[in-house]
């Protein structure tokens, strides 16, 4: 294994994912490349609810969305450079299946590792888009789920 992708958001059901993914690219010596969706979805529902002030509000959003990717890729990168391990951030713009799957398809990975929240309720399962689902159905690489 040398080449280790992480989707990773920054969020809690996503930091064991990061550990796990720290753990196999330190004991295979891999490099590891984490990756943030900007996902355009909230541009979206803005472009249907303001009139006024459309535009500073989808930069606005641009501006946090991207701020929360550099934030969590750069608490990813400051683990791995702890832990000696070959570290690069990648954030990409749009839907987050289409972008996960194109980087996949684009670079030479071994292993995909994503967070997964574990849906307890029927609500959650109805609500959710269900991303981990639509990933592993397509990719053509192994894929690890983290919950």
């Amino acid at each position: 294994m040398q080449t280790i992708l992480l989707c990773t958001d920054g969020e809690e059901h996503t930091r064991k994912a990061e550990d796990l993914a720290l753990s196999l690219a330190g004991r295979f010596q891999a490099r590891l490349v984490g990756l943030f969706v900007v996902d355009p979805f909230l541009q979206k529902f803005t472009h249907e609810i303001y009139a006024v002030g459309r535009e500073a509000c989808r930069e606005h959003l641009d501006r946090a969305l991207r701020e929360e990717g550099d934030k969590a890729l750069d608490a990813l990168g400051e683990k791995c450079r702890a832990a000696g391990i070959k570290f690069e951030a990648k954030i990409r713009c749009g839907p987050p299946e289409e972008e996960i799957l194109a980087e996949i398809r684009e670079h030479r990975y071994d292993l995909l590792i994503m967070g997964a929240r574990l849906l307890k309720t029927w609500r959650e399962r109805w609500e959710s888009v269900n991303l981990p689902q639509k990933i592993f159905s397509q990719a053509p690489i192994p894929v690890l789920f983290v919950r």
